[in-house]
């Protein structure tokens, strides 16, 4: 055996069990992978060829070989020799990414090719020698060399960015022309030579191959999570916006060994770069609407070009971009269905081709960038709210603190959360101690009080504080849930003292009126006698204006008296029943509206409940209604008088058919001389004082009255008042 079969049989014995130990591994790190399916069917005609090697040199140290084990050793070798340069020509195709999916059927039909001519040779039993494996003279082996060792040559020259690896390059040119040494003389000796190198040059593409696929992604997990392990720290320490996208754009680069990259937010639809890393700070605040950025979020994909200036077909995102960009790839950032922007990463025209797993990588940053995004949005939104909080609080506590009336916040158990000073001067309170402890319980509100705040969600009322009137606006905080009140005291001591001297005076003044027209009423009337003889209508008619003059001013200084009475006066209640209120109603109405011809109809209940009033006030304003409804309705009207009994209630309605009262004018009807200008309420008199005294003594009576109306179709007021008299 000569020194080169013996270099030969050694290699042999190296690159069989290494070529299939790797094909083991790569089939079982990622089987369904394009990639490592072609390296695996290359590195399975290595391994027959190798084991055709290593039995045809083992044959040859036996005497007298049998010949048919020597063919068939022989024709594994051709198989994996001639066969691997189909293969080594796929696994650059793959490498290189310019495979169609018919390449994978033309690749397998020629591996066929082959096979079935090996069998045919077997078949035939014709003699091999080692002389004619690669000899010119066999054309198929010619053919299939000059094919695929060319087509394997110009795709490594053309494509050797995409080819990252340089020991991937170095092992395909090595493999490719370890074959072609064969062809260069038909001798064993050549032919061993070119066994050797291809040998060697297989184990190269296998660890290459191998550093690719396994080695290096493994080892590229510790940047991936340094990478990401960066960004957590950014969200952990409330980076501002633009530090965040800073640190996104740098990770992105050092991640995928990217040239540049650029941050894209959206902004309404126009996509803006806001930060780049390693491309011209003039990109920056360069927006677009049409451009790979804006593809990528409407797509919902990431785009990966290998040559912009060839792939790329629409709008530019930047300047120069065809000039200066080689591989590109952009992936969008979206948070549920809000497009936030886009992640873009590019290498230079003469930089590297990034690959699926690059493309797998800038999503998996772009995933934590979008939470980062998303999560510095937020911090910054809240951080807008709390400054514009607090100065709102601060505003609001100048405020408080500047006014005369007295605020108090408390919680729900009664402990001060706030007291400005004018209620802390008015109020010596402790902090530490509840204000139901510190307070007398005259000022604390009632549980009555209380419900009417969850009812209506205020109550308002009266205390006396150190022989002063304060009205309390009391009001609940926080919602829905209530965490406590606020309470607001203004002081009404001054108003309070001229509402009673304002009383005091109408009513003397009014006490006063009454006896001087009570003299000029009876002296009219003898004036009356005086002249009833003289046949002169114009002084008749003179008198009966100053009658009715004196009459009306009668009843103005009357309905005064008695609005006063009933504010100042004590009710004495008992229990009466409705039936009587309204017989007494009609009775005293019945002689006006015969006058007017209206007719009056009571529609009362014999089973009624008896309900505590004063009877003589509670029936002054049922009579009140009555008389308004009678003046108001043309003649040949009807009013009606109703009562009925409702959940511990007893209605009172007074409906009438008259002229109604205008939308407008309703919210003012029970104030005290208000009168409304209507049409056709012009021949009515009154002193507007009327519904301002129902008002009043339905409210003694701890009541309410309500009434609805349309012009021209009548009105109807409701009296409700509770059947007993409620407990304070």
């Amino acid at each position: 055996m000569t020194g080169l079969n013996t270099i030969t049989l050694l290699l042999s014995g190296l690159t069989l069990p290494l070529a299939l130990s790797f094909l083991l591994i790569v089939l079982w790190s990622d089987r369904r992978k394009e990639l490592n399916q072609f390296f695996a069917i290359f590195m399975l005609l290595v391994v027959l060829w190798n084991a055709g090697v290593f039995v045809t040199q083992a044959l040859t140290l036996i005497d007298d070989p049998d010949p048919t084990l020597i063919n068939l050793a022989l024709g594994f070798l051709e198989l994996g020799f001639t066969g691997s340069s189909v293969a080594v020509y796929a696994l650059t195709a793959a490498l290189a990414r310019t495979y169609a999916r018919r390449f994978r059927w033309l690749t397998f039909a020629s591996l066929l090719i082959v096979v079935a001519y090996r069998l045919l040779l077997v078949a035939t039993a014709a003699p091999v020698s080692p002389e004619s494996l690669i000899n010119p003279r066999q054309p198929l082996s010619a053919v299939f060399y000059l094919l695929f060792g060319a087509g394997t040559l110009i795709l490594v020259g053309q494509y050797h960015r995409k080819i990252r690896s340089r020991a991937l390059q170095i092992g395909i040119v090595l493999f490719v022309a370890g074959q072609g040494v064969g062809f260069l003389n038909p001798e064993l000796g050549i032919f061993a030579l070119s066994l050797g190198i291809s040998a060697l040059a297989a184990l190269v593409i296998s660890f290459a191959v191998l550093q690719q696929e396994i080695i290096s992604p493994s080892a590229a997990r510790n940047s991936q999570v340094e990478a990401i392990r960066r960004l957590n720290l950014a969200i952990t320490r409330q980076a501002a916006l633009d530090t965040l996208l800073n640190q996104i754009a740098r990770q992105a680069a050092l991640l995928l060994d990217a040239d540049g990259v650029g941050v894209f937010l959206n902004y309404g639809g126009v996509y803006q770069i806001a930060n780049v890393y390693n491309l011209p700070d003039s990109y920056l605040r360069v927006s677009s609407r049409q451009g790979i950025a804006a593809k990528a979020v409407q797509s919902g994909q990431s785009l990966a070009l290998d040559d912009y200036a060839r792939d790329w077909r629409g709008v530019d995102d930047l300047p120069l971009a065809k000039q200066t960009f080689g591989s590109l790839v952009c992936t969008p950032l979206v948070h549920g269905d809000d497009p936030i922007g886009a992640l873009m990463v590019v290498s230079g025209k003469q930089g590297r081709v990034f690959g699926r797993e690059d493309v797998y990588l800038l999503e998996l940053l772009g995933a934590q960038a979008v939470v980062a995004i998303v999560h510095s949005r937020l911090l910054e939104e809240q951080r807008e709210l709390t400054r514009q909080v607090e100065y709102a609080r601060s505003q609001l506590e100048t405020v408080l603190s500047s006014t005369e009336s007295p605020v108090i916040a408390v919680t729900r158990d009664f402990h001060v959360i706030f007291a400005n000073p004018a209620a802390r001067a008015l109020i010596y309170l402790r902090d530490d101690l509840r204000v139901i402890d510190q307070l007398p319980p005259e000022v604390l509100p009632t549980r009555k009080v209380l419900r009417e705040i969850r009812r209506s969600g205020a109550y308002t009322y009266e205390i006396i504080i150190s022989d002063k009137y304060y009205l309390c606006h009391l009001a609940p905080l926080g919602y829905p849930r209530v965490s406590g009140w606020v309470a607001v005291l203004n002081d009404v001591t001054q108003l309070k003292e001229l509402d009673r001297m304002k009383s005091e005076m109408v009513r003397m003044t009014s006490h006063d009126l009454k006896n001087p027209l009570q003299a000029a009423m009876a002296n009219l009337e003898l004036l009356q006698d005086d002249v009833a003889d003289i046949d002169n209508d114009d002084v008749h008619e003179a008198i009966a204006q100053i009658d009715k003059q004196l009459a009306r001013m009668n009843r103005i200084i009357g309905g005064i008296l008695d609005l006063e009475r009933v504010k100042l006066g004590a009710r004495t209640f008992e229990y009466v029943s409705p039936t009587q209120i309204i017989d007494r109603t009609l009775d005293e109405m019945s002689t006006l509206a015969r006058d007017r011809d209206i007719m009056v109809r009571a529609d009362v209940p014999p089973d009624l409940s008896s309900f505590a009033c004063d009877p003589d006030q509670f029936a002054r304003a049922v009579i009140n209604l009555v008389e308004n409804a009678i003046k108001f309705t043309p003649s040949g009207g009807h009013v009606y008088v109703r009562v009925q009994e409702e959940n511990g209630t007893l209605v009172f309605e007074v409906e009438d058919t008259g002229v109604g009262i205008a939308e407008e004018l309703q919210p003012r009807v029970f104030d005290r001389f208000y009168r409304g200008n209507q049409k056709g309420t012009e021949h009515v008199t009154g002193s507007g004082l009327g519904l301002s005294l129902v008002k009043t003594i339905i409210d003694n009576h701890h009541g309410r009255v309500t009434l609805s109306s349309r012009v021209g179709a009548g009105t109807t007021f409701r009296v409700i008042i509770p059947i007993h008299v409620p407990k304070s």
